[in-house]
């Protein structure tokens, strides 16, 4: 189906619930009110379920701002109708079943079903549970820094002003939207990435993690090695705040006399642009080259934005210092990603828009790479290629191709193995948390920088994902802790 997951049906049993709570009421004012606010929550699931594939959590609370609804809404578009008929379609039946069930169903009965269907919900990873999750989250406060870094084990973290580092290779990394590993058994699709994880390194299966699953999250995580979850309840959590007291990738490469740049579409989309600024890392954008670029989702097509990172990379490399620059694409966002009429010329006709937009971005990065490698840049430069997420949403031809096989992340890179330490030397251990450190090793940049991921390897945390649910509020107390106006 296009829009409801096959999944969605495990909110059936907050049906029932809405349907025997609004029976247990009589006056009409008050059944209308519980069955309108219950099916809020139920629709909230459904999209929850839809984009992420699990029930209301952080991601899906931290993406409730005024912002992220309106550009949710000019891409998922049909999507935004069929959620408005399924609200309808809710409340009408929902009304009309709990009057048939109070004239039909006796109360024990009513109560019984109740008392069951809540029950059932109550399990791990279930609504409930999820919204306990939340609450962990949300309900971390404000603390002094040193104190939110004991909390987490790490005493000896050095402070921003205490980093040093020693300059190594020059950086490229490559942020790829929703590009996940599942693209790369499309050959025909993806025959540059194939081409590039054959000649360089390739590390698979990497897992997506919480807090890292969204593209600002995931952004947020490579940079400074934690997870983006915030404390307090806000929708926009670092809005008010201008800098973190977390030594963030770019503050290494500062230390170590880095220029360093971010190439992005639309600095506005999902608050990237904020965060990036958080960090001090300059950015580049459409806005930089007005009236050069055509019109475009969220300011570029992937195109463009690797013309001006050739652009970018020419300008840097002619400085006499070393530089990082950081990429994001944009045009494979889902649900079917942004059709660029102009590479009609170099990609054959496919199945759909998105099979088409993922075969243009394969093409770019192989242009942009050749590029590179034409120009000698790569002899002292070290490129790390990933995607930000997995593909979100639901019920399309692109989904259900994916979902075939187990659905991962993975790192393309032309880092030497040995210079990545323990990351690269066992198979399936690479975290998204892990990529700060991986991103500077490979480079060959020394500092005193420490990451979480370095605290714990330390403390033999080998089941990482499942160490991050066990310290949610503390990871969110820090990350509220370390910001600053």
């Amino acid at each position: 189906m296009l829009f409801f997951p096959v999944n969605a049906w495990i909110v059936f049993p907050l049906v029932i619930i809405t349907t025997m709570l609004a029976s247990f009421v009589t006056a009409k004012k008050y059944k209308y009110i519980i069955v309108l606010m219950l099916t809020i929550f139920i629709v909230m699931e459904v999209i929850s379920i839809y984009f992420s594939g699990g029930f209301i959590d952080y991601q899906f609370f931290v993406n409730l701002n005024i912002n992220d609804i309106w550009e949710g809404l000019l891409i998922f578009k049909l999507q935004a109708l069929l959620t408005v008929l399924l609200f309808l379609v809710f409340i009408f039946l929902l009304t009309k079943l709990a009057a048939i069930c109070r004239r039909k169903i006796n109360v024990q009965m009513r109560l019984m079903v109740f008392v069951i269907m809540t029950l059932s919900l109550n399990y791990s990873h279930g609504p409930f549970d999820k919204l306990l999750e939340l609450s962990r989250i949300t309900g971390a406060s404000k603390i002094d820094f040193q104190e939110a870094l004991t909390q987490l084990n790490m005493r000896d973290y050095p402070l921003k002003n205490q980093v040093y580092a020693t300059q190594g290779k020059n950086i490229i990394v490559i942020s790829l939207e929703s590009f996940e590993k599942g693209f790369l058994d499309f050959d025909q699709l993806t025959p540059n990435l194939n081409q590039l994880r054959q000649k360089y390194s390739f590390y698979g299966d990497i897992p997506m993690g919480k807090g890292s699953s969204w593209t600002t999250a995931s952004m947020y995580t490579y940079m400074t090695g934690m997870p983006f979850l915030v404390g307090g309840i806000n929708t926009k959590p670092f809005a008010n705040y201008s800098q973190t007291q977390l030594v963030s990738l770019a503050d290494v490469l500062h230390k170590a006399n880095y220029q360093t740049r971010y190439v992005i579409g639309d600095p506005t989309f999902s608050g990237i642009g904020h965060i990036i600024s958080m960090l001090g890392i300059d950015i580049v954008s459409e806005s930089n080259y007005p009236g050069q670029y055509p019109q475009a989702p969220f300011g570029l097509y992937d195109k463009d934005t690797f013309d001006i990172a050739k652009r970018q990379v020419t300008e840097l490399s002619k400085e006499n210092q070393p530089f990082a620059l950081f990429i994001s694409t944009i045009s494979t966002h889902a649900p079917s990603g942004f059709y660029d009429q102009r590479m009609e010329k170099v990609i054959d006709k496919q199945d759909d828009n998105m099979a088409f937009a993922a075969a243009s971005l394969d093409y770019n990065i192989g242009q942009f790479i050749a590029y590179l490698e034409q120009q000698g840049i790569l002899e002292n430069t070290v490129f790390y290629i990933f995607p930000d997420h997995l593909m979100m949403g639901a019920g399309t031809p692109t989904i259900a191709k994916l979902s075939t096989k187990p659905r991962s992340l993975y790192v393309i890179t032309n880092a030497n193995k040995e210079d990545l330490g323990p990351y690269a030397s066992l198979p399936d251990n690479i975290y998204q948390l892990d990529m700060p450190r991986i991103i500077l090793d490979g480079a060959k940049i020394k500092s005193n920088a420490r990451f979480w991921t370095d605290y714990l390897n330390d403390q033999k945390v080998t089941h990482r994902a499942e160490y991050v649910e066990r310290v949610l509020t503390d990871i969110a107390t820090l990350n509220c802790s370390a910001a600053i106006p």
